[in-house]
């Protein structure tokens, strides 16, 4: 019995200097990021009936980037988002890295709707709007704020900690964010090819560019009849995109090498505090309500 009570005091006393670590506190950084996105997304859904969709996601995003400048501004000396003016050929060469990567995104969502349904109103929501508000709305406010918030400051804290673990867990934490299982397959392909373009570029600008890509193309999607477009058409588009999205991205890493293999001596739990293993569960309970409509 003494000896079940020391061990209890030993743990208690080892996560106490466990806390007041840098390398806790950098990690925490990130996780209450993180939770600032679910439980202003959580609580902007309540808004909806009031400011409806759009006033409802403006709102949401405006109070989420609120919170990620404070953090960054709050601790600026540590914390460095780097944006930096993009070079052209660069800019060209992503944004045919994303055209190309719709496809995967679009074979994903399919997957995933073959085991639910939810989300599948979104088209409707998005084409009741005019062209340029719905693109301003769900195109360029979300881009900006999430890559800010997932490639800025939740990624660039997990770099200080091991590069692998930044791209996994910032790609699971964005992936999270969207509820919907299908938005959850392509946020997590997705938001692993960005963070990797973000770590082999050094600019988040390029993420920007890349998010606002695959965001305009989506809201442009539906305003289109993609029904009265063959099937054939549709088949041979995705295979020439998928094909395109695996040579580019061959010749982008080939010469912007991403080095994954280095880790961190921390133990794999202690790369996500109680904040980001609680707002986890909430993402997780909130996309298996939606499995079940």
């Amino acid at each position: 019995m003494t000896e079940a009570i020391e061990q209890i005091r030993i743990r208690i006393q080892n996560g106490r200097i466990w806390r007041a670590t840098g390398q806790y506190q950098t990690i925490r950084r990130a996780n209450l990021c993180f939770f600032s996105c679910i439980l202003f997304e959580v609580a902007g859904i309540f808004t909806m009936p009031f400011f409806g969709t759009v006033g409802a996601q403006i709102a949401i995003y405006f109070m989420t980037f609120l919170f990620a400048l404070f953090l960054a501004g709050k601790h600026k000396d540590e914390l460095a988002i780097p944006i930096e003016k993009p070079k052209a050929k660069m800019i060209l060469f992503t944004a045919d890295l994303t055209v190309c990567g719709i496809p995967v995104a679009m074979l994903l969502n399919a997957l995933a709707g073959l085991f639910s349904t939810s989300g599948a109103d979104t088209v409707e929501d998005v084409a009741k709007y005019p062209l340029w508000l719905a693109l301003t709305a769900f195109a360029i406010v979300p881009a900006v704020v999430e890559e800010y918030v997932f490639r800025g400051v939740v990624l660039g804290e997990y770099l200080k900690i091991e590069t692998g673990a930044a791209v996994l867990i910032s790609s699971i934490f964005f992936a999270l964010l969207h509820f919907s299982l299908g938005s959850v397959l392509y946020g997590f392909f997705f938001g692993c090819v960005f963070a990797l373009v973000r770590i082999a570029t050094g600019n988040l600008i390029y993420t920007v560019v890349m998010h606002l890509i695959f965001n305009s193309v989506n809201v442009l999607l539906s305003y289109a009849s993609l029904e009265r477009i063959p099937e054939w058409v549709v088949v041979a588009f995705m295979i020439m995109g998928i094909v395109g999205f695996i040579i580019l991205c061959m010749i982008f890493f080939r010469k912007n090498k991403v080095e994954l293999a280095e880790k961190s001596s921390l133990k794999r739990y202690r790369l996500i505090t109680k904040e980001g293993y609680v707002t986890m569960g909430i993402c997780l309970a909130v996309m298996g309500m939606l499995l079940m409509m």
